[in-house]
């Protein structure tokens, strides 16, 4: 057993990380306190060592520095026989200096931080427990089983977990990009571009592909769940607190799920029965966003939203859709609105067919002929993409910063020159 825990140290490249998989290893192989100091003691010393700010944190849990015959003040083995499980949390929180807040909201809050031992930048989302004895709450449960299972250069990475048995809140390491969609939308000159749509949607549907191929529904895609990482040109999906797994035939599901604004009309006419397509219809909704720079369906109620998606799609049949009429919120007395043409609803695509058939297969009001997500990415719109679609918005985005840098530079010399026409009189009356 100690060879084991041992091999584990000798593996681990940096003194905390070491620290932090080899008390895992004790803790997994049950090895008694005194073996583990054994064990322990030295390692906890070099990390000590290379990070002395350590050593409070250590003491915390139970850990103290022995004195050695001859050896200087403040040296010496450190040696632990208990709470090796608030050990290895103390160590995974020391493992990260937290840089700042990223954003906050009902989940808790998310921090932008660094690896100490990497100089890695990542993201930290603190999140709380439930208030009675009952754990983690079901979102995070589901959150971290679903990271854990997706594996996707276009889903963000679950890099770590830390715990404690005492703490009201669990922090899940994961990849840091520099912003979200929406943030990318509110500041881009360039966002409407075709081709960089074209790149984020296709990167969205891969990574909506994988959820799908792996059985996991997404179920709130919007524009602040995709991150950009501009330098890379490389879009990720991330936030899956209300994802599930399903399975065939679809089990009755809750109706609330999903932002409103991209929400699927099946959910908001009371079908308890849905499928892998309500996340097809969100991704049609932030496709219309690119190119509108606005939510394509804007409301403030389910009410007024399901007016707002009749008014620009028509208000349903059971031509278009059948057993719309024995859906549980359908109303016979809905006004009846005839469809509006999508190049009319979104004209900065109007140049483009493939791109507005596309959008009209997302958008399809019968869930069982809604396109899928393999079959999107099989669309003709995408053909030029082949397997680099992050390239066109790398190099949209590189572009769009030298834009930048050069108005910022044409900015400062037109007020240096101002200022120099201010000081010209001043130096002629002197």
């Amino acid at each position: 057993m100690q060879q084991g825990a041992a091999g584990a140290m000798e593996a681990s490249p940096t003194p905390v990380q070491a620290l932090i998989d080899s008390v895992k290893s004790l803790r997994a192989l049950a090895i008694e306190a005194q073996a583990a100091d054994e064990l322990l003691g030295a390692l906890t010393s070099a990390a000590v060592a290379r990070w002395p700010e350590l050593a409070s944190h250590l003491e915390r849990f139970g850990w103290a520095r022995s004195a050695e015959a001859g050896a200087p003040d403040g040296t010496g083995t450190w040696t632990s026989t208990v709470d090796l499980h608030g050990l290895t949390s103390c160590l995974q929180k020391f493992k990260y200096e937290r840089l700042g807040q990223l954003g906050s909201g009902s989940y808790g809050v998310v921090y932008k931080a660094r690896n100490r031992e990497t100089n890695e930048v990542l993201a930290i989302k603190k999140l709380k427990h439930t208030s009675d004895e009952s754990g983690l709450p079901d979102s995070t449960i589901r959150e971290i089983c679903v990271l854990r299972e997706l594996r996707h250069e276009n889903v963000v990475q679950l890099v770590d977990i830390i715990s404690t048995i005492n703490s009201s809140h669990v922090y899940l390491v994961m990849e840091c990009l520099d912003c979200d969609l929406r943030y990318y939308l509110d500041t881009c000159t360039d966002a409407s571009d075709l081709a960089v749509i074209k790149s984020i949607v296709f990167q969205i549907l891969r990574a909506v592909h994988h959820s799908h191929t792996n059985l996991v529904l997404h179920r709130d895609l919007k524009p602040q769940n995709i991150l950009v990482d501009k330098a890379r040109g490389v879009v990720k999906v991330t936030d899956f607190g209300l994802a599930r797994q399903y399975l065939p035939p679809h089990k009755a599901y809750s109706e609330k799920v999903i932002t409103l604004y991209y929400r699927a009309p099946e959910l908001l006419l009371g079908s308890p029965h849905y499928s892998s397509a309500i996340d097809l219809w969100s991704v049609g909704c932030i496709m219309a966003e690119l190119a509108n720079f606005d939510p394509l369906f804007r409301a403030d109620s389910e009410i007024g939203l399901i007016h707002k998606i009749f008014e620009t799609l028509g208000t349903p049949t059971e031509a278009m859709w059948p057993g719309v009429t024995t859906l549980e919120h359908y109303r016979p007395c809905f006004p009846q609105w005839p469809p509006k043409a999508l190049a009319q609803v979104v004209p900065r695509l109007a140049a483009d067919p493939q791109a507005l058939h596309l959008l009209g297969r997302m958008l399809t009001y019968d869930p069982r002929v809604r396109i899928t997500a393999a079959q999107a990415l099989a669309h003709p719109w995408f053909w030029d993409l082949h397997c680099t679609p992050a390239n066109t918005l790398a190099a949209r985005m590189a572009a769009q910063a030298a834009h930048q840098q050069v108005q910022a530079h044409q900015q400062a010399a037109a007020m240096q020159g101002q200022e120099q026409g201010h000081q010209q009189p001043t130096a002629a009356r002197a």
